[in-house]
């Protein structure tokens, strides 16, 4: 059965799904920003605050981090974008897109197409994807997530260079508190399942790194058919964790998806 979101279940509500920080009512348009793979809602402060007051940034905090930490950590793409459908489906009414990060493109994606099945709900104006490949062009995944924990860390650090600060790793209750997060989140992105459904009619914007080994900017080609609308690319320098040093490109992608 196709996951799908009843209109009639729709009220205001707070979420703990979505963080908005800075709060701003009073915007006429919003984005909402899924995170990458062991990432929470707080990667996105800095970008939020660079927002011009009209837009609102919504970051999305998956259960099991920060002061969602005693929720059990979500292990299926298909589990987390049901989920954020619903939260976006019971959010006031506001322009809004949809940005995801690596594993965040996955969920985002996935959630853009329950929404779209139900066209009495509020459609994303676009759909932002950043180091994330297309969904169709891997269906098989490397399975990190079932190593041993040494290993793990070993193979994550070498696949994904800068994904674990060196301050954390050198803090074992802290890698203690991480490691279990990664592996659920990187169980997710492994284990996902594409399957051809009708394609978004919101345009698509994919970014990619210039120096990034895994999402290479040709990787991102793919996602075009998954929009029957505009779909636009884009290589930022940097490697696969981009966002760190490139708020304003970001900041400008998303700036001119609402517009």
């Amino acid at each position: 059965m196709q996951d799908h979101i009843s209109s009639f279940d729709i009220a205001p509500m707070h979420s703990p799904w979505i963080e908005f920080r800075p709060n701003r009512p009073d915007a006429q348009t919003r984005v909402l920003c899924v995170p990458y793979a062991g990432g929470s809602a707080q990667i996105y402060h800095m970008l939020s605050r660079s927002m011009p007051e009209n837009v609102e940034l919504g970051a999305v905090q998956l259960p099991g981090r920060w002061d969602r930490r005693r929720e059990p950590l979500l292990t299926k793409v298909s589990d987390a974008s049901r989920n954020l459908a619903g939260e976006i489906a019971r959010l006031a009414p506001k322009p809004y897109v949809l940005f995801g990060y690596s594993l965040g493109g996955l969920i985002a994606f996935e959630a853009a197409r329950i929404l779209a099945r139900d066209t009495r709900l509020e459609q994303p104006r676009a759909l932002i994807v950043a180091a994330a490949e297309a969904p169709a062009a891997k269906p098989g995944r490397p399975q990190l997530h079932t190593l041993p924990d040494a290993e793990f860390i070993e193979k994550q650090m070498d696949r994904y260079p800068g994904g674990i600060a060196p301050a954390v790793l050198a803090e074992p209750d802290l890698m203690e508190m991480l490691l279990p997060i990664i592996k659920a989140d990187m169980q997710m992105f492994e284990t996902y399942q594409y399957a051809p459904e009708t394609p978004l009619a919101c345009p698509i914007y994919a970014m990619a790194g210039e120096q990034d080994r895994l999402c290479t900017p040709s990787a991102m080609a793919g996602w075009e058919r998954e929009t029957s609308g505009p779909f636009f690319t884009e290589t930022v320098a940097g490697n696969h964790f981009f966002i760190n040093n490139a708020i304003d490109r970001v900041r400008a992608t998303i700036l001119r998806a609402l517009a």
